[in-house]
């Protein structure tokens, strides 16, 4: 029988209660402790069992081997606090916190299996689930989302594969305690028969898998390599994920994911993204609040996969939610708007066809389509006016050491911490000497300098005496200008202005750490105007940033005529 319609309102309070006896209680922890005991004592105020020795005898002879080991497994030494729980809680309370299972006491493992509840009530919605229609929870975890499912699709058989065993176990006590509808095997979700189709499929998969652990694993990567060329060893493991669940939905049917970000944009990926669209693979894209999950602050996408597709339709629900005290939680009016998005038009909301995708190298990031159309006033492609690019040099912070000189020489080096506030420091490391391979990688008199990461990014026109070097770092873009075409002052003004800042975040990809890409860097469209039109901008620029040369002197005298003045006080 399912005991989920016993149950009523939930008390937090209790809960949190339960969680206090059993840190107060326990002599050490052990993976899937804390839902080990409560289970253990739900048993014990089932069964009217009050001793240990009894409670343990009664777990060997009526649960299954298995069941039996995770239980003392888990619980170790500690099987006298289910008897204290037991004893001190209602059937209910017990129940409740099988139900709920919170995440506090349980740590970073625990909650890495589980998955919030906002996510599973997206997902639900997303998926559309119609009466008798089949349900797959691929990596099912703790349950959370199997037995959220249950709860309101009765009717339909809801399936959960689960390669962790005490994860996989504390999964299929939920499934019998809360619900008649599920089954749960422990299994890798790999080894799952290609045949098993299934019309609604989720997956929070596991994220930062090394994919050569998961190749090692199953024969399913030899097939599919084959099968899609697009993907190999270099691939992110979210896609290969992705292809599983693709194989596994019906001809009509929905799957829906949650990946990282760096899959959606990253270049590694591309083929494999261009592979999914081109085939009409992916339906939409939702990308997430950050700290949705309070293990990890990495930024997630929910992706949603089915057949047949010739449009992306792209959400941005990055603000649709609600700052808790620990994560971000998605509420119902939030998950309402995320679907009201997904048919309707709202300034979170885009759609987007295969040319456009083509142009931005089959990008899946949301925030790349849904920024406001620019207009650039004597627009020209970036990649027209640069006449030579690369990046700095590849040091290891170690060669580096090694090249330092105490001494000043004709040869420095510009790190980007040496660029502030679109100006270089005039103090910048002196080095003893460069191997002639490294003289691609020195910077040019005037040359145009960029950050590859940043948000914001850092520009700045390089002024290089004769006779000097100046050796670039490794996350600088080094630009040479057509100076017949283009002033480098003019171009780092733009770069500087509102119009500028916001043509860069279009192109910008990541959330933790903005990057943008040589070949979207070549991309931008940038004014280009007359060259005296130019000069003069140039010329206004320059003078300002010489006023503020000066401002910073006078600051910095200052700054040191404070330190001198207790001296001077007889």
């Amino acid at each position: 029988m399912s005991y989920r319609k016993i149950i009523g309102e939930i008390d937090s309070n209790v809960l949190r209660e339960i969680e206090r006896r059993i840190m107060h209680g326990i002599t050490s922890f052990e993976q899937g402790l804390d839902f080990a005991l409560v289970y253990a004592a739900f048993i014990a105020q089932e069964n009217n069992i009050a001793d240990v020795a009894e409670l343990l005898v009664f777990i060997e002879e009526n649960i299954s081997e298995r069941r039996a080991m995770f239980v003392k497994g888990a619980t170790q030494d500690n099987i006298q606090v289910a008897l204290e729980l037991a004893s001190s809680f209602s059937k209910n309370d017990l129940l409740s916190y099988m139900l709920v299972f919170p995440r506090e006491l349980s740590g970073r493992r625990t909650a890495e299996y589980g998955t919030p509840e906002s996510i599973s009530k997206l997902a639900l919605k997303v998926l559309d689930i119609k009466e008798n229609e089949s349900v797959a929870d691929f990596g099912s975890g703790n349950g959370d989302f199997i037995t959220l499912a249950s709860k309101n699709y009765e009717k339909n058989s809801i399936f959960g594969v689960e390669i962790n065993t005490y994860y996989c176990e504390i999964s299929k006590i939920r499934a019998e305690l809360f619900a008649d509808n599920v089954e749960v095997k422990q299994a890798d979700m790999f080894e799952i028969p290609s045949d098993k189709k299934f019309e609604k499929i989720f997956s929070n998969y596991p994220f930062g898998r090394r994919l050569i652990d998961i190749w090692r694993e199953s024969d399913y990567f030899m097939e599919l390599s084959k099968r899609m060329p697009e993907i190999n060893k270099t691939t992110s493991s979210d896609w290969i994920f992705n292809a599983l669940l693709l194989d596994h939905i019906a001809d009509d049917g929905k799957a829906v994911a949650i990946m990282t970000n760096g899959g959606t944009w990253n270049s590694i990926d591309q083929k494999i993204r261009e592979y999914f669209i081109k085939n009409g693979f992916v339906e939409a894209v939702i990308s997430l609040p950050a700290r949705i999950f309070d293990f990890t602050a990495i930024s997630t996408t929910m992706i949603v996969l089915s057949k047949n597709n010739t449009e992306v339709r792209m959400v941005d629900a990055t603000n649709l939610c609600t700052q808790g005290r620990r994560q971000t939680i998605i509420t119902d009016e939030d998950i309402e708007r995320i679907v009201f998005l997904l048919k309707d038009e709202g300034d979170e909301a885009y759609t987007v066809d295969f040319n456009t995708f083509k142009q931005n190298e089959f990008v899946l990031n949301p925030l790349r389509y849904l920024e406001k159309e620019i207009e650039i006033e004597d627009g020209v492609e970036f990649d027209s006016l640069i006449k030579r690019i690369t990046r700095g040099a590849p040091l290891r912070a170690s060669a580096l050491d090694e090249m330092v000189s105490e001494e000043p020489t004709d040869i420095q080096y510009l790190m980007l911490s040496n660029i502030q506030n679109g100006m270089i420091s005039e103090d910048l490391p002196y080095l003893k000497e460069i191997d002639p391979r490294h003289d691609r990688y020195c910077i040019g008199n005037r040359n145009l300098l960029f950050s590859k990461n940043g948000a914001p990014f850092k520009v700045a026109v390089a002024e290089v005496e004769e006779g000097k070097k100046i050796l670039g770092s490794g996350n600088l873009f080094i630009i040479e200008l057509d100076e017949k075409k283009v002033n480098p002052y003019f171009i780092k003004a733009f770069f500087d202005s509102e119009v500028g800042a916001a043509v860069l975040k279009k192109s910008v990809v990541g959330a933790t750490m903005p990057m943008i890409s040589l070949e979207a860097l070549k991309k931008l469209i940038v004014p280009c105007p007359s060259i005296e039109k130019q000069n003069e901008i140039a010329n206004k620029y320059q003078a300002k940033q010489d006023e503020i040369k000066v401002l910073q002197q006078r600051i910095q005298k200052a700054q040191n005529d404070l330190k001198s003045i207790f001296g001077e006080v007889d």
